[in-house]
Formats: structure tokens, sequence, C-alpha cells
């Protein structure tokens, strides 16, 4: 069954409290950064909420008939609802189906649980036709919305729901649970991660620090006057870019913090330290602050492979022009 993650145990503790005093309402909001473990505190405060004899911490068991139907994906009171494929909308159908096929009364005596993951994928049509049932909600009924970008929600969705935070746990944390997942960088992956730990966790197991290695020495190379931009960026174009571009964000950002204290300790690249400590001063904030904006409008305007083709080559150009530039003797 499922437990909750160690960064969790005060909105645990908090949710407990409003099932001891009967004060639990009828949604939930749980928002925060993504891959920090929204998904699996629902899911773990769901099945002790149907588990027959929870243990002291109000987790399932894991024995009794109820978690036995959890654990085999068959238990009629506990539905998740999602998108058909990931980062598209959780359509009208979707919702509609859950509420004309699956009736909020309870089969099993106790509470029926919806967890609706990502709420923020609601496209206008669901998030209406969702909110009638927030608006007359079944007395026995528990809808837990996760999301990691509240904001997008309608205001008339937010409003009936009881929001709980979920920030990016302390690093410390973060660091000491990802070490018991096993070996690994975790401090890197973890900081390439941005700081959630499942996703740490989830780049470990894609190669993602040998595949950034090549990306972010090819930039040294363009920023030290080493590598051919046009070369350079034909190799980017064939690449994941959103990604791509999320680890040149990361570098153009550290030089910048960097320019600004040499003595940073909490770099977003720290395996590249050393390295761009030497780097940062060659330019001058603003001008890592323009090509940091560059990229930002990079990552807007791309709209076909020709445009990704020249605004790679526009950007690695940009980038050996800083190297250029240093040399004449700024």
């Amino acid at each position: 069954m499922t437990d909750f993650l160690p960064w969790q145990q005060a909105q645990w503790r908090q949710l407990q409290q409003a099932r001891g005093q009967g004060r639990i309402p009828h949604a939930l909001l749980l928002s925060g950064p993504a891959m920090t473990g929204k998904r699996r505190f629902a899911q773990a405060f769901a099945e002790g909420l149907l588990c027959r004899t929870p243990t002291p911490e109000h987790l399932a068991c894991g024995v009794c008939d109820n978690c036995q139907l959890v654990r085999a994906g068959t238990h009629s009171d506990l539905v998740f609802l999602e998108p058909e494929e990931s980062g598209k909308q959780l359509k009208i159908g979707t919702i509609r189906e859950f509420i004309g096929s699956e009736p909020l009364s309870t089969q099993g005596g106790g509470y029926k649980l919806c967890i609706l993951d990502p709420a923020d994928a609601l496209n206008t049509a669901a998030a209406n036709a969702l909110l009638k049932t927030l608006e007359e909600p079944s007395p026995s009924s528990l809808l837990l919305l996760i999301s990691s970008q509240p904001g997008r929600l309608p205001v008339t969705i937010r409003s009936r729901c009881q929001r709980l935070d979920f920030p990016l746990p302390q690093y410390q944390a973060a660091l000491d649970w990802l070490a018991g997942q096993g070996s690994g960088d975790w401090p890197t992956l973890l900081a390439v991660a941005a700081g959630a730990p499942l996703k740490a966790l989830q780049l470990a197991g894609e190669g993602v620090l040998e595949r950034r290695s090549v990306i972010l020495q090819q930039v040294l190379g363009l920023l030290e006057g080493r590598a051919d931009p046009l070369q350079v960026a034909e190799q980017w174009s064939k690449a994941d870019v959103p990604q791509l571009l999320d680890w040149l964000a990361s570098l153009l950002l550290d030089l910048l913090r960097l320019r600004v204290d040499p003595a940073l300790t909490t770099p977003f690249n720290p395996d590249m330290r050393q390295a761009l400590v030497q780097l940062a001063p060659r330019r001058s904030e603003r001008d890592w602050h323009e090509l940091a904006q560059e990229l930002i409008q990079l990552r807007k305007s791309i709209t076909s492979q020709l445009n990704l083709q020249l605004q790679l080559e526009r950007l690695s150009i940009g980038l050996a022009a800083a190297a250029a530039h240093t040399r004449g003797g700024r």
C-alpha cells in the first residue's frame, strides 16, 4: 500500500486531526511544485480512509478486503481521473462519464473518493461540469484535486476546495530520502530537478546526467571560444529541445548569480561550479541577463523545425560572441 513521504508529516497530521474531529472537507486541493509526492499523499490518505483496520498512523493495513480491492484497482469507491495522454487536457467527457456512471453515494459504507490529477488540466467545459459536483456534494464524497499550477484552475473551483500546500522539501530531507532509494549522484540530480525529489529519482533512471554533461560542455566550449557555434546548433536541434533549453537556462542563471555573488554555494549546476566561477566575471551582469532573456524568448518563439534551427544558431552564435568579446579585451 502507499505511504506518505517524510517531508509530508505536517500535512498528514493536519488532515488526520480534521478526520478525528469529523471535519474532513468534501474537496481538497493539494497544491505545490510538481514531482514532490502530492499524488502519493492523496493515494495514501484515500487508502487509509477506505481501510477497515488502519495502522496507528491511519495508513492502510494492506491486508483487509478493502485494501485488497484497492491493490487490485477494483475498489468501486476509489476513482482516478486523469487525461487520456500525459500533457493533454482533461475533457468534459471524462468528467461526465464519472458523474454519470459512478454515483457519488458510497457502496462500501464509508467514503466515495475521487483523485483528479492534474486538476489544472481541466478544460473549461470539464471544469464547469465538475463545479456542479462541488456545489452539491454527497455527504460521504471526497474529491482530491492535485495541481502544481493551481492558478490555472477557475476561481469557482478553487473557492470550493480546502487548499493544502506542499512546498519543496528541505534539501537535506530530500537527499536523505533519495539516498535510501539507491546509489546515485543525488546532489546533482536534485539540483537538475529543481529540488523535486521524485523528479530526481526519475532522472536517475534516464541517463540524464550523461546527456546534460555533453550539452553543458558544449556551452562551455562556446563561451571559451573552443566550439563551432553552427555545429553545436545542429547537434542541439536533434536533442530534446525543451530539456535542452531548461539546462541552458539553468547555466545562464548560474553565471548571472555567480557574477553577482562569487561565493554562491547553491548553484543550479553544482557539478559545474568551478568552471562557472571562472567564466562568470568575463561578462557583466547585464550581458548574462540579456543572454538569459534571449533564451526565454527562444522558448516562446519556436514554431517550426526551420525556425528552431535558426534560433538555436542565433543562440549559439551569441554565446560564442561572448567569448570573442572577452578576447577583445573587455
